[in-house]
């Protein structure tokens, strides 16, 4: 009864806040364990699915529509729901980052996520605690717009991931170990390609002649990048995580982790040949390469079951997403507030290798951010109080914020950001140069994730509208789990009066063993940081012991690999 009635409640705030809404549609989704599965056909494990099977269902809605999604948890560990490029204005405990917006959901518990979309696009819902998306619980999530801007004949739904023949636990115990005091990321062993008609997942698209279909791609994947194109075929873009642009044809373009793009591609006249859409994985990252793992993987396009396979791709085009343009436009202004953030990756006094902004790796506080936000008052507004390891960052109300990410690591990034979409108003191959500062753009591209390039920047700019906890990220999963994680405390005094946190939340806080009010470090004298979580911290003067000898047993473990596979060779 409690969630029945925290769910009206969250119902009403926003039926008070768009005034009558749609239709009321609902969706029950108890994750399980399911075994035995094999979507890659390399080798059957155990997943995280939903209501005993997988690969979890579509979740589709209309704009306005009362949306009610029931999470029942049937797993042996807390879980929670994030429906990823979703707003929630006013309703910033549906975020569904544990640790930030959340406990999280105990086993054999439920928490009913119920808010009325004020958007549409291209989406997807997945757990945002401890890894579990990549184990599986990761599903589309589409809101129709009252009207279409671009019409078409019929679409499907193209989802993309990569996928481990481990669990995402024995994962981390590896990358995030001693062992691997480098931060070799692990690659994965195969990729699935989905394909979902709006009722049902099927085998390929079906063209007819002359028809023009809508593609929505979503990379769902935990590390891993995808070049996008069809052989035979142009696509005009429409989309790009849930924000409409205007048409820009291309041949190919790059699906980036956790990105959204929607596509028109008009078939042909004849049916004499089929295609395929060819998804190039992104190897640049990978140190090895397991024997499981392709290059490319294909969806086939038919057009006659009887003709032959045209297998020829298509001419080698990477559009880039700055050139994109809103339909609906939004020049940019000048900035309010700003907010640097210095990206690197290295290994810190626990000897393992960590993501950093600002030379602090992102560790949970005692108490998630969100309860510290609306139970400490006017100190609220105090940055320390959220702690020293969160890499907080107050936002003025209705102030302009601009984010500099400097990456200073080898590799990209794909950085999210909940709650908004941010214009991105410039992005660079070179650190960010405060000399040379972005110009005012007419109408910058409006996205929710933002890769940026190795030893490269970008310049983020978004309008501080919505009160709330924020978590700020890189998508790459390892990346993510091991520290490169901020949180934005945006308006937390207007937060204080517009968010009426559900009972159910705090009563599944205190059965996890987890405080639901006071700082970061669970003191209610707010002013109090004793107890807060203390490192890990950047080592000083060098590597330690413990890194330094795991250094040098990988070192020795390489040499004797190198020497095996020399005297191999040689025999």
């Amino acid at each position: 009864m409690r969630l029945a009635l925290a769910a009206s409640a969250a119902a009403a705030v926003a039926i008070a806040a768009t005034g009558s809404v749609g239709a009321a549609t609902t969706y029950n989704l108890e994750a399980t364990y399911v075994d035995n599965v094999n979507p890659s056909n390399t080798q059957a494990r155990r997943v995280i699915g939903i209501n005993g099977a997988w690969p979890p269902p579509l979740v589709v809605a209309n704009y306005n529509d009362s949306l009610t999604v029931n999470v029942k948890n049937s797993l042996d560990v807390p879980t929670s729901m994030h429906s990823h490029g979703i707003f929630f204005k006013g309703q910033n405990y549906l975020d569904g980052a544990a640790g930030v917006t959340q406990c999280g959901i105990p086993p054999g518990e439920s928490f009913t996520y119920q808010y009325v979309p004020q958007q549409w696009g291209t989406y997807w819902y997945h757990a945002h605690i401890n890894g579990q998306y990549v184990d599986g619980f990761r599903g589309p999530l589409i809101i129709r717009p009252p009207t279409e801007v671009y019409k078409y004949d019929a679409e499907y739904i193209v989802v993309v991931g990569d996928w481990y023949h481990k669990e995402y636990p024995e994962i981390m115990r590896s990358y995030a170990g001693i062992h691997n005091p480098t931060g070799s990321e692990p690659p994965p062993d195969s990729v699935v390609v989905l394909i979902h008609d709006g009722t049902k997942y099927i085998d390929n698209m079906t063209f007819a002649p002359g028809k023009t279909y809508r593609l929505r791609l979503i990379n769902m994947s935990a590390f891993t990048m995808y070049h996008i194109s069809i052989g035979g075929h142009t696509m005009d873009v429409i989309e790009v995580d849930g924000e409409d642009t205007n048409r820009k044809t291309t041949g190919g373009f790059w699906l980036s982790v956790a990105s959204r793009w929607s596509v028109l591609v008009t078939a042909k006249n004849t049916t004499d040949k089929n295609y395929q859409m060819d998804l190039g994985v992104d190897t640049s990252m990978f140190a090895i390469m397991p024997p499981t793992l392709q290059t490319n993987y294909t969806t086939p396009i038919i057009y006659n079951p009887a003709s032959p396979l045209d297998a020829t791709p298509a001419p080698w085009e990477e559009l880039d997403d700055m050139t994109l343009e809103p339909h609906v436009v939004e020049p940019s202004t000048a900035a309010d507030q700003s907010i640097t953030l210095d990206v690197r990756l290295d290994m810190l006094d626990d000897g393992i290798n960590h993501g950093m902004f600002n030379e602090v790796s992102y560790s949970k506080p005692k108490v998630p951010t969100i309860f510290t936000a609306v139970s400490t008052g006017g100190n609220a507004s105090k940055v320390d109080i959220y702690g020293t390891r969160t890499n907080a960052h107050v936002l003025e109300s209705n102030k302009m914020i601009q984010v500099i990410i400097n990456n200073n690591d080898a590799g990209s990034h794909p950085f999210h950001l909940h709650g908004h979409r941010f214009q991105i108003v410039a992005r660079n191959d070179s650190l960010y140069d405060p000399s040379n500062p972005p110009a005012l753009l007419p109408n910058p591209v409006r996205r929710d994730i933002v890769q940026v390039p190795p030893l490269g920047s970008a310049v983020l700019q978004f309008r501080a509208d919505n009160p709330g906890v924020w978590a700020f990220h890189c998508h790459i999963e390892w990346h993510m789990a091991t520290g490169l994680f901020a949180t934005f405390i945006e308006a937390p005094l207007e937060m204080q009066q517009s968010i009426k946190i559900p009972q159910v939340l705090y009563d599944q806080c205190n059965k996890l063993g987890t405080p639901s009010a006071g700082n970061a470090a669970g003191n209610l004298d707010v002013l109090d940081m004793t107890g807060e979580v203390d490192g890990p911290n950047v080592i000083s003067g060098g590597w330690d012991r413990v890194g330094k000898i795991a250094l040098a047993f990988t070192i020795l473990a390489a040499l004797l690999g190198l020497a095996t596979v020399v005297w191999f060779g040689s025999t």
